[in-house]
């Protein structure tokens, strides 16, 4: 939104000469009028100042944002205590499970092997 705001501001402004000492000397060809070329600045730049409202409202509903630095880390450090527990308890359930696993296939090794002796 901003790089199309001043992208219009840029080819859409009239030339207008700021000092006698420094003349006009080209128009630009694809300048609004005066007063829709005010109008909409002040479209633009309320909408860039919602944005900017938007922006900051999503800042502080982060989590965390309003927290001191330290209760972060300790945050942090609890989490990643859970997190090491819980890959503990996935690693010994897999494991298991391939434990379980390559008991069932010698069982059904073992049931196949029996039943073509027969």
């Amino acid at each position: 939104m901003l790089f199309s705001s001043l992208h219009y501001l840029h080819k859409r402004a009239g030339m207008v000469q700021v000092t006698s000492s420094i003349p006009v000397t080209q128009q630009n060809s694809e300048a609004e009028g005066a007063d829709a070329f005010s109008l909409r600045t002040r479209d633009i730049a309320t909408d860039i100042c919602r944005q900017a409202k938007k922006i900051d409202t999503l800042i502080e509903s982060l989590p965390g944002a309003s927290v001191a630095e330290g209760s972060q880390e300790e945050e942090f450090q609890e989490l990643n205590r859970a997190n090491e527990q819980a890959t503990a308890e996935l690693q010994q359930a897999d494991q298991q499970a391939r434990a379980l696993r390559d008991r069932l296939s010698m069982i059904l090794k073992d049931i196949a092997d029996k039943s073509g002796k027969n």
